[in-house]
């Protein structure tokens, strides 16, 4: 629609006050509903003006609804412009999260769409749709040509087709978010960041993986950044707040899920990296690494988090301990004497390369001694000692001096903790290097929750884990 010089000359205040004025009343009522009387009466202009400007109510119907389309275009015109150089997952995730800031921002114009979607009287209705569709298909196809030019889809895949499935998938998501019925009860609808998030980066991840055991063959791009031809680490805690630290510093993070667990997608120093948390303990992180490994093996995995110290090891609270080892104390058999832990088993837990493992897991020891050089050096500064040494894995948790001294007396470990052994026989079942870098958040004995500081714990294993990664070349592995 031209506009008429009655309306642009008009200044530029007295347009843009008329125009919001209009799609409260037409985004709040419809076409049909919408008055033009209550309009003019809130403007504190008469009422011939309107027609003077729009000829009638539905020239200023067709006006709003072009004004609120072009914004929408500049707002993903930003985007696109903006991830030009990112993979496609990234640039759809982007896509759709802008979409979410955009319905945030400007309720009213979201819900003048919907109403124009949803009512069949609205003037130039099919007009005002088929350009909404268009428009939005243009741009998807403009996002998918550039990641066929990069090589990231299959090269007998139909664009137009392609952009019509992430089109509808795209409009249907926004619109559960916004219309309570069409959520059908999944949790979309009016949800918090976070699981809003989580609900894009799994759409992204099914629209660019596919559906099922075939997903490798029927991918149109990469999951993420992080796609199974380029290699990253993997670093899992028990908890959120035991990477959070390391999550603020990561570039360009992401959040998915991956076996019904959080997993944030960044990089570190150009190196990939994946942030999973397993939940507490052997069971868990078992579970959720599996889960990723069969999904996208990774390099490396690091274990990390906060742990008890043991005093003799000479280890204080915000030390930091290397594994040189992983040992599993409660898998054996009972022992027939009166001694406190279990004798070994007479088979293996797994066997590698001949090599039987009853409980005792390896560590990368070129890991190991790399991590101790480049943290000896990081927090010798920091006044923290950094110490190599076995770590024990308990479902019990040590809560007296008494036991405290039999297992170091047994195991000579320098720290305590839930998850390291599970970790540790996943990596070695899958042949992937591991490392296990913690602090101590308390020390191992006599509960004194008063003396503990696992905060302290969380951004020191962070900082390590962060250091650690900074300094490394995954090509050595």
């Amino acid at each position: 629609m031209k506009l008429r010089k009655t309306f642009q000359n008009l200044s530029k205040e007295k347009q843009e006050r008329i125009t919001r004025i209009a799609v409260e009343e037409f985004g709040n009522k419809g076409f049909e509903g919408a008055s033009i009387n209550a309009m003019v009466e809130r403007l504190k202009i008469a009422k011939g003006s309107i027609f003077q400007y729009f000829g009638d109510k539905k020239g200023l119907f067709l006006f709003v609804f072009n004004r609120c389309v072009e914004m929408v275009k500049e707002y993903l015109r930003t985007v696109r412009d903006q991830s030009i150089d990112e993979d496609l997952p990234t640039r759809l995730n982007k896509t759709l999260s802008a979409g979410i800031q955009f319905i945030k921002k400007h309720p009213l114009l979201y819900r003048l769409y919907i109403k124009v979607l949803f009512e069949s009287k609205a003037p130039f209705r099919d007009e005002m749709l088929l350009s909404l569709r268009q428009n939005s298909i243009e741009y998807l196809k403009s996002l998918l040509d550039n990641a066929y030019a990069k090589g990231e889809l299959k090269k007998n895949i139909n664009i137009d087709k392609a952009a019509f499935v992430l089109d509808a998938v795209m409009d249907r998501f926004l619109q559960a978010h916004t219309i309570k019925h069409l959520d059908a009860e999944l949790g979309i609808y009016d949800s918090n960041s976070e699981n809003t998030d989580l609900w894009i980066h799994e759409i992204v991840e099914i629209i660019c993986r596919g559906v099922g055991k075939t997903c490798k063959e029927t991918t149109i791009g990469p999951v993420s950044s992080l796609s199974s031809n380029r290699q990253y680490v993997l670093v899992t805690a028990s908890i959120d707040d035991e990477l959070s630290g390391l999550a603020k510093k990561l570039k360009n993070p992401a959040k998915s899920r991956m076996g019904q667990r959080t997993l944030i997608s960044g990089s570190i120093n150009n190196i990939d990296v994946k942030l999973l948390t397993t939940g507490p303990g052997i069971v868990n992180a078992s579970q959720a690494i599996t889960a990723c490994i069969e999904s996208d093996p990774p390099a490396m995995i690091i274990q990390t988090g906060c742990a008890g110290a043991f005093h003799q090891s000479g280890l204080n609270i915000g030390d930091i301990g290397i594994a040189t080892k992983e040992i599993d104390i409660h898998s054996g058999l009972e022992p027939l004497s009166e001694v406190q832990f279990p004798d070994a088993l007479p088979f293996a837990l797994i066997k590698k390369k001949s090599v039987e493992y009853k409980g005792h897991y390896p560590v990368c020891a070129n890991l190991v001694n790399t991590a101790g050089q480049i943290l000896k050096s990081a927090f010798d500064d920091l006044k923290f000692q950094v110490k190599e040494g076995p770590f024990i894995t308990v479902s019990t948790v040590t809560t007296s001096n008494k036991r405290a001294d039999a297992l170091f007396t047994r195991f000579n470990p320098c720290m305590e903790q839930m998850e390291g052994a599970g970790a540790a026989h996943i990596a070695l079942y899958y042949d992937i290097p591991f490392l296990e870098i913690r602090s101590a958040g308390n020390m191992v004995g006599k509960r004194d929750i008063k003396s503990w500081n696992l905060p302290l714990a969380f951004k020191n294993a962070c900082k390590a884990v962060y250091f650690f990664i900074q300094s490394i070349d995954l090509k050595m592995l």
